[in-house]
């Protein structure tokens, strides 16, 4: 049961989202720091909606991708300029990926 209007929800994920770039100015940690912040804003958002947070895919593809960036200078899996390529294939998943999921479903809704 979703107790908290669009509205509002919208404000807490503005709210979360600017306290996250405050943090990452005092820190000076804006790669990948940003994308551990909108992972975190929109999960916030998801909760306040009343959905599960697990149900956001675009953000736990974006914490997953911050973690892969955080650790890769570690394991130094990757050399050259392969980060446009990530990216790409990132943008793919987003866009193509979850819309492929809501459609299985709708046609299993269907039967």
């Amino acid at each position: 049961m979703n107790f908290i209007s669009k509205d509002r929800s919208d404000q807490i994920f503005g709210g979360v989202l600017l306290i996250g770039i405050a943090i990452l100015f005092l820190t000076n940690w804006f790669w990948p720091g940003i994308l551990y912040v909108v992972g975190i804003a929109l999960i916030v958002k998801s909760t306040a909606d009343g959905s599960a947070w697990t149900d956001n895919k675009g953000a736990l593809v974006m914490l997953a991708a911050a973690l892969f960036f955080t650790y890769e200078n570690l394991l130094n899996i990757f050399s050259g300029n392969w980060l446009p390529f990530l990216l790409i294939a990132l943008g793919l998943y987003l866009l193509f990926g979850t819309n492929r999921g809501r459609g299985e479903k709708s046609k299993h809704n269907v039967m």
